[in-house]
Formats: structure tokens, C-alpha cells, sequence
């Protein structure tokens, strides 16, 4: 039998929140235009406008929704998306981590389990570029042992749009 799956929960600074079928729907329109109108979007999902408003203040000030603007590399001369596996030297990850975060070309900085310590995307604009980048920069860093940069050759699946999926229910207690 299946169990009903309640809202993700969210800690806000005003409390526990949730991520309803509400919040899904007036998400999605976002989605497919970022600026629909508060009016419009409580057309689309037969809710009062107050009740969006309302619901996306809140989204935003619990940090669950963050409204950013999103250019793409490719139409700034940024063709050559990378990411790199980088070791450091035991216990200096997170310097390592703010040091390689500050670089203009790198997009994200994830600290992992598994071969590397951490996982960086970057975009660089060419072959050169790409060159001075992981020796000089992401080498220069202190504490970096190595790294192994894969060049993205083409993209199965890049969405800006990522829709957060139901949580599925745990087995047991």
C-alpha cells in the first residue's frame, strides 16, 4: 500500500515551512517564464494572488527558492565547459575550496567522498585559456596534490529549470 507523502520540510527563520503542491505549481510557472506576475501565476494554479505573494516571500526567505539571473556561457565566449577532480593535501580541503570557489571561471565546488576531495565545473574560452587555468591557477592553489580535468565534449542534459522531485517515502518507523 502506498503512503501518502507529506511536503518536504524546510527550516526558515520563522519556523518550519513546507514545499506543498502549491509551492510545486507555482514553481513550474516560474519555470516556464521567471517573470510571470504574481497575478498570472494565481490564474494558472486557481490560487489567490496573496496566496502566491505570500508563498514566494517565504520560499525566498527560507533560501528553498532563489530567483538569479542565468547566462550561458557559450554566448559570452566561454565555449569549453570542464570539470576537474582535485586531491588536496590532508585537512586543507576547505581553503582549497574557498581558493579554487574564488576563481572567475568556476561555476561550482563540491566537497566529495570517492578519488578526489573535490569536484569543480568550470568554463574557459580556449585551448590556451584552458592551459593557464588548471596548471596555473588550480595548480598554483596551495595544498592542490593533482587533478584530472574531463572536457565536456557534448551535453546529454542541462536544465536551469530543475523541478525538485517527491521525496520518497522511508521504509520502517
Amino acid at each position: 500500500m502506498a503512503r501518502s507523502q507529506p511536503p518536504a520540510r524546510v527550516e526558515g527563520d520563522e519556523g518550519e515551512t513546507f514545499f506543498d503542491k502549491t509551492d510545486r505549481s507555482i514553481v513550474g510557472c516560474l519555470r516556464e517564464d521567471g517573470r510571470m506576475s504574481h497575478a498570472d501565476i494565481a490564474r494558472r494554479i486557481g490560487a489567490a494572488e496573496t496566496t502566491v505573494r505570500r508563498r514566494l516571500q517565504r520560499m525566498q526567505a527560507s533560501g528553498m527558492l532563489r530567483v538569479v539571473p542565468v547566462v550561458d556561457p557559450d554566448s559570452v565566449g566561454m565555449q569549453t565547459s570542464l570539470f576537474l577532480g582535485v586531491k588536496v593535501e590532508g585537512g586543507s580541503w576547505e581553503a582549497v575550496a574557498n581558493a579554487v570557489a574564488a576563481l572567475p571561471e568556476v561555476r561550482y565546488v563540491a566537497v566529495t567522498t570517492g578519488s578526489f576531495d573535490l569536484l569543480v565545473e568550470a568554463f574557459v574560452a580556449h585551448r590556451e585559456h584552458l592551459a593557464a587555468f588548471v596548471l596555473d591557477a588550480i595548480g598554483g592553489v596551495p595544498g592542490v596534490v593533482s587533478t584530472e580535468t574531463m572536457t565536456v565534449l557534448r551535453v546529454a542534459k542541462f536544465v536551469y529549470e530543475w523541478e525538485v522531485p517527491e521525496i520518497p517515502p522511508r521504509d520502517g518507523p
